[in-house]
């Protein structure tokens, strides 16, 4: 399609449909850059959780999915624990045999403890978060390329 460049009118139209065009495109490109952050939210905090020593059975790692609906994308898990990784523990009454690892048995033992003494943040899903969040220009780049 040729326009006129000595014709400011037909320039003008030309652009406000160029501009019409990106803008009806937008939301879809937004969707699919949201898609790309999610997905990769979801790896780092896996990465974070294998990372800091918080795997055990490796239930919470595989347990973190994505939900997906248009410009809305939910990064969770469904573990009852999860809570407790990220934030820690404080000290609280345990009625069942627990896993305790250290830094010289990686393996750990079985134990019955009665009260646990609590357990520091091992954090995996906030610095994924912070990670992907504050990169939203580099997520959508190749859409434009």
């Amino acid at each position: 399609m040729r326009i006129p460049i000595d014709d400011p009118n037909a320039v003008k139209k030309h652009i406000d449909d160029l501009i019409k065009e990106r803008v009806a495109i937008a939301p879809d490109v937004v969707d699919l850059v949201f898609d790309d952050m999610a997905d990769d939210m979801q790896t780092r905090s896996m990465m974070h959780l294998t990372n800091n020593m918080s795997v055990l059975t490796g239930l919470l790692r595989s347990s973190i999915t994505v939900d997906r609906e248009y410009l809305r994308k939910e990064i969770g898990t469904n573990v009852e624990y999860a809570y407790g990784v990220e934030y820690g523990t404080s000290p609280h009454e345990v009625n069942s045999p627990v896993l305790i690892k250290t830094p010289d048995d990686a393996k750990g033992k079985w134990r019955y403890i009665g009260m646990h003494p609590g357990s520091d943040p091992k954090p995996y899903m906030r610095p994924a978060f912070n990670e992907v969040k504050n990169r939203f220009d580099e997520y959508i780049l190749p859409y434009f390329e």
